[in-house]
């Protein structure tokens, strides 16, 4: 086994209660506390990989405004930060005023 292979699992992780909810989801895909923990882990991840986590939210649950508010908090967070990156590194002498105007 190379090195690369290491690197790919340790970079795929799962928590076992994550691994646990998905589980649940299999044989029950409305339990909502099983939902918590991936919604609670999606949150704790950069967007490109949590989107799937909250399009299967959303797909599941398509008519829950709070499902779809989380998923579109997320989205719009990274935009947030992205337009804060590019205003900075056009107008803002300091790097550290991204952090200033961002909190």
């Amino acid at each position: 086994m190379s090195g690369d292979g290491a690197t790919e699992q340790a970079a795929e992780y799962v928590p076992e209660k994550v691994k646990k909810a998905e589980k649940k989801l299999e044989e029950n895909p409305y339990d909502l506390d099983a939902w918590s923990i991936l919604i609670r882990e999606a949150q704790n991840q950069p967007i490109d990989k949590a989107r799937k986590t909250y399009e299967r939210l959303v797909a599941q649950f398509p008519s829950s405004g709070r499902f779809w508010k989380l998923y579109i908090e997320a989205e719009v967070t990274i935009l947030f930060y992205f337009f804060l990156y590019q205003y900075c590194s056009i107008h803002c002498s300091d790097r550290k005023q991204v952090r200033n105007i961002a909190n």
